[in-house]
């Protein structure tokens, strides 16, 4: 039946199908005020599922760990007062709109896989790899770097580039799929789709991350502060788990 309506309705008519699905799931969960999304300030009876329950903004399209980094932000630093300037790489939409309302930020975006442009929303501004970043030493007073890791063969390169091009007291927010029930990080580059998806939660992840994804920030230099901060707050309220912490990686 999939493949039918492939050939029948095209990728106009299937585009127009998807957007008539969302329609419907927002009547069913958009009624109510139990959920918050702190980016859009939209509420909800529950969020809309997105390979699990109560994840997904319908009105911004955020997720839990993009609301987790956007409260951190606004609350725990001084991210959107003075002058900063800021490289986002693969710049989520619901962030990127956010940060674009404050002129005083020079804010830069960057991504490799330009493929995903139309789903993700936002042409960036540089086309380049983590593994190899196009700015001297010592640029960037913030980098933004969320849940890019698991799809990069050489983590350690990407970590040591955002490290590079921090300037000295600088942080970036490194978030990453981590798996607090498992002590090492898992590489699965070797397995097929089939395994990557079943361990690290999708085929073209190469590893999942496990309790030790702190100490790998470590060894490209980074003070790592582990925070918990999902817990000084209302986190069902806002969608979130309630155990991702944020991973804040300052240059010594």
């Amino acid at each position: 039946m999939k493949a039918f309506l492939k050939t029948v309705i095209g990728p106009a008519g299937r585009k127009q199908l998807r957007a008539l699905q969302a329609s419907a799931q927002a009547a069913v969960y958009g009624l109510g005020n139990d959920v918050e999304c702190p980016i859009c300030g939209s509420t909800y009876s529950q969020f809309l599922p997105f390979n699990r329950p109560n994840a997904l903004c319908y009105t911004c399209k955020s997720l839990e760990r993009h609301r987790l980094v956007y409260l951190y932000l606004k609350n725990k630093t001084d991210f959107f007062t003075g002058k900063k300037r800021i490289l986002h790489f693969a710049p989520e939409k619901c962030l990127h709109d956010q940060i674009r309302k404050h002129p005083q930020l020079q804010y830069e975006t960057a991504d490799l896989m330009t493929t995903y442009i139309d789903a993700i929303g936002v042409l960036p501004d540089h086309v380049m790899s983590v593994t190899d970043i196009q700015f001297p030493d010592n640029t960037f007073d913030v980098v933004i770097c969320n849940h890019v890791f698991e799809l990069v063969p050489d983590d350690a390169q990407g970590m040591r580039e955002i490290y590079r091009v921090l300037k000295p007291e600088g942080y970036a927010i490194i978030q990453g799929a981590v798996n607090n029930s498992m002590e090492k990080t898992v590489e699965t580059q070797h397995l097929t789709p089939e395994e990557r998806k079943r361990i690290a939660g999708a085929h073209q992840h190469v590893r999942r991350y496990g309790r030790d994804y702190a100490d790998r920030l470590a060894a490209a230099g980074f003070r790592v502060e582990v925070s918990a901060y999902v817990q000084e707050i209302d986190w069902k309220r806002y969608g979130l788990m309630a155990d991702e912490n944020v991973y804040v990686c300052w240059k010594k």
